[in-house]
């Protein structure tokens, strides 16, 4: 059996090993952290501008209802009769055009006033899909329909007959 003392030195020389270990991070450790905060900085800027691009188009989409919503105040407050328009711009966004058009009720002596949204490719007449829509029916004095149709509306049957008389049941 070790004695005493042989003992003792045997943990001090353990203990001085302990001691002489550097301590800090090694160069893969350091390379593995930068990584993964490259990684989250990355989803992070992703996130902000998925974010950002969707408050743009949200905020194009409400000055538009907007301006549909005054054009339509517009037209019924004229005494002029309300006609049908291929596409009026929308001041703050020039890539916009509301379209007005007039279809004959289910009800007598009445219209249906239809304005749409619509957003123009960039740098181009293409119009997009509809973004936004407001109907009101309003009395057949207050519209002219014209004698021929205006080009580039659509006849009555624009709308398919069955969605179209859906609308108002």
């Amino acid at each position: 059996m070790k004695n005493k003392k042989q003992l003792s030195g045997y943990f001090s020389l353990r203990k001085r090993k302990r001691q002489r270990q550097p301590s800090g991070f090694t160069l893969l450790e350091v390379l593995l952290s930068i990584a993964i905060l490259l990684i989250g900085l990355t989803a992070v800027f992703q996130t902000t501008r998925s974010a950002l691009l969707r408050m743009s188009a949200a905020r194009e989409l409400t000055e538009a209802q907007n301006a549909c919503q005054s054009v339509l105040n517009e037209l019924l407050a004229q005494s002029s009769p309300i006609q049908p328009s291929d596409g009026k711009t929308v001041e703050n966004l020039p890539n916009w055009r509301i379209r007005v058009d007039i279809y004959p009720a289910s009800q007598p002596n009445l219209y249906v006033l239809h304005l749409s949204a619509q957003e123009l490719l960039p740098d181009s007449d293409t119009l997009l899909n509809v973004k936004y829509e407001l109907i009101r029916w309003v009395p057949a004095e207050k519209v002219r329909v014209p004698s021929q149709q205006v080009e580039g509306l659509p006849q009555r049957g624009a709308f398919p007959q069955n969605e179209f008389e859906n609308l108002f049941q």
